[in-house]
């Protein structure tokens, strides 16, 4: 019996290396979730800005 595979894309998005100076005690918060730290608090930023758009201009 075959198994059947179902592919998963993942689309990436163009990604950019920043210098970010935060406060040391949220950067060991992330640190201490294990890996993927650093793309939680990408998530975390996403999730702001989609709940508080900025104002342009």
């Amino acid at each position: 019996m075959k198994t059947r595979q179902i592919a998963r894309v993942r689309l990436r998005r163009a990604r950019q290396s920043a210098e970010v100076l935060t406060d040391a005690d949220i950067v060991e918060a992330f640190r201490a979730t294990g890996a993927g730290w650093q793309r939680r608090i990408n998530d975390a930023l996403r999730t702001y800005l989609r709940e508080h758009p900025l104002k342009v201009g």
